[in-house]
């Protein structure tokens, strides 16, 4: 006779490894041409197409158009995940720039956005000044509806938060970088490729909906108080109990 539990633990092993089968085929690598540089990312949420196909290592610019789907809602804390890129320096020698010219931003989170982030992560920022965005080349990248641009730097991180004056409301699509007369500017990434010969740059690239006021998240304060008062229940709970056996 088969032991039941031993056909439910098959089971639930070959689901886990389905799933996690699915997720990783969702992740992709991109090599933007002959640029030096390869673009890692979760093809469920973000497709990229090279523009400047003739691009080559020498190039000052590689330029690229980029599509991000945002399907799922806020977390438990009120945040929607965001979307992530990983660049990574394939060659000895690469392109100092990659821009983004153009954007397609579908939100279907079912909520509003209020802002939108812009975050540059680079682990290896400390050595030869790391990634970061050009401000200068990056003034006129229109993000209307949205009217406030702002640029925040610390020593691993530079984000670039666009806010106020608009939304984007749910089942819209968002378009940066287009502007009223279809040239927006552009996002540039000062890549700072290594050119050494042996070291490799690879920073993230990363985008973060920032929901509406129609989203109120639960404080870490609030969960924290929560859980002791949950805790203190059980406790309460287990002492009457045993009074009671006594």
């Amino acid at each position: 006779m088969i032991n039941r539990r031993f056909v439910l633990a098959t089971v639930a092993g070959i689901l886990a490894f389905s799933v996690a089968s699915s997720t990783q085929a969702a992740i992709v690598t991109q090599a933007l041409g002959n640029s030096g540089w390869s673009a890692r990312f979760d093809n469920n949420e973000i497709a990229l197409t090279l523009l400047n196909i003739d691009v080559t290592s020498n190039s000052a610019n590689v330029v690229i158009e980029k599509v991000a789907q945002f399907s799922s809602g806020p977390n438990d804390f009120g945040f929607i995940d965001p979307a992530e890129i990983t660049f990574i320096q394939n060659m000895a020698e690469a392109t100092d720039n990659i821009v983004i010219d153009r954007e397609h931003v579908f939100n279907n989170t079912g909520v509003t956005w209020t802002g939108f982030r812009f975050i540059i992560e680079d682990p290896m920022s400390g050595v030869g000044g790391g990634a970061r965005f050009d401000q200068v080349a990056s003034a006129s990248f229109d993000v209307s509806p949205f009217t406030n641009k702002q640029f925040l730097s610390s020593d691993v991180q530079e984000e670039l938060f666009a806010s106020g004056g608009g939304s984007i409301p749910s089942g819209a699509e968002w378009t940066p970088g287009f502007g009223d007369d279809g040239d927006g500017g552009s996002l540039v990434i000062n890549a700072n490729p290594f050119d050494n010969g042996t070291a490799r740059r690879t920073f993230v690239l990363k985008e973060q909906p920032t929901p509406g006021e129609n989203v109120i998240p639960l404080p870490a304060a609030a969960w924290t108080g929560l859980s002791g008062l949950i805790g203190l229940g059980v406790m309460s709970s287990i002492k009457a109990l045993r009074r009671r056996m006594a």
